[in-house]
């Protein structure tokens, strides 16, 4: 069952490791400038969810607002469409057999 997240089972030498790369890859002075750009990435991403569920919460509101559920319906009978008959084929001349 948690098979499929064995993957994030890191531990405390892999974490190093994974740092000691990063550190030769990215060099020690931009280290503080990458995590600076990703806090505010990650500050911008948490603002526009938040406006998301806002403007989400916002909409739900107003549309509960039109609907008034503390009044009971109008006892109105229900409106049913017209009804349509069927157009009657023509009456076709009966035709005496007898006369031919």
């Amino acid at each position: 069952m948690a098979s499929h997240l064995l993957f994030l089972d890191f531990s405390g030498g892999e974490f190093l490791l994974i740092g000691v790369v990063f550190l030769m890859f990215f060099g020690s002075k931009s280290i503080p400038g990458i995590a600076r750009s990703l806090g505010k990435a990650m500050r911008q991403f948490r603002e526009a969810a938040g406006d998301v569920q806002r403007e989400i919460h916002e909409s739900a509101n107003v549309n509960l607002k039109d609907i008034d559920l503390n009044t009971p319906p109008a006892n109105k009978a229900p409106t049913l469409p017209p009804v349509v008959t069927p157009p009657t084929p023509p009456q076709q001349n009966e035709v005496n057999p007898e006369k031919k």
